[in-house]
């Protein structure tokens, strides 16, 4: 499970949404137009309905599991580094040389997209419970660089270790006025993506408060099923190269 499944189960996420969304198993039948996965292989990725000991699934939404993985660890990485890379790099393009605000840094999206924007040479700035600070080491975090997901106090530290200038992309999880601090840390030309379902503002609302900012609600089912397999397979391509790092699991 995940933070999408809780706010699921406790009737905050918007429209028709079931719980579980992503797996790890053995393929047991594959229909007669699928190719590239037989039955036997190892697979994880997302499916419609994940709760359960059979799911029927889109072959293109899996990938292999990579030799020496344990299930559990192969159904830790979909949702979390899915949603983070299509933000990052598909919707946002972060490069290089850029700054980023991951808000809640040390969740499952906040890991991985912190691993995500280091790997593509970008500087992050993270929020999380001052307890949780320690992870955001681990992941390479630089003090000051840091703040509370419980106060907005990151407004001043952003805006500070930026020399006013501010972030070139929020990643943002929040609600309410952490939404409107993180809008006052873009930059000119800034993008703010939205990956939170509970306080979803108008984009051209945004447009006309802040010029030049770019407001886009996202989720990482908008890629489609064909972009999906691609984007897992990237992402299990950097972990195999030693460019990013599965998420920790805890069963």
């Amino acid at each position: 499970v995940n933070f999408r499944d809780v706010l699921i189960g406790l009737g905050m996420y918007p429209g028709e949404a079931r719980i579980g969304s992503e797996v790890a198993g053995v393929v047991v039948e594959v229909g007669p137009g699928v190719t590239g996965l037989s039955t036997g292989d190892r697979v994880m990725g997302l499916v419609p309905q994940a709760m359960g000991p059979v799911a029927v699934a889109d072959a293109r939404a899996l990938v292999r599991v990579p030799d020496g993985w344990s299930d559990e660890q192969a159904a830790g990485v979909p949702v979390a580094f899915l949603t983070a890379y299509y933000g990052l790099v598909d919707l946002a393009d972060l490069r290089a040389g850029e700054t980023v605000l991951v808000h809640a840094g040390a969740g499952g999206v906040g890991m991985a997209a912190i691993r995500i924007a280091r790997q593509r040479g970008a500087r992050v700035f993270a929020t999380a419970s001052p307890h949780k600070w320690d992870a955001l080491r681990e992941l390479g975090v630089e003090e000051g660089w840091m703040a509370s997901s419980r106060d907005l106090g990151f407004r001043e530290a952003v805006l500070e270790v930026t020399g006013g200038v501010g972030v070139d992309v929020v990643l943002n999880s929040l609600a309410g006025e952490f939404i409107d601090a993180s809008l006052d840390v873009l930059a000119e030309g800034g993008r703010f993506l939205e990956m939170g379902k509970t306080d979803l503002r108008d984009p051209d609302q945004i447009a006309a408060g802040h010029p030049g900012v770019v407001y886009r609600p996202f989720d990482m089912l908008d890629a489609g099923p064909d972009r999906i397999g691609q984007l897992l397979a990237e992402i299990l391509d950097r972990i195999d190269a030693g460019e990013l790092e599965p998420l920790p699991v805890t069963t």
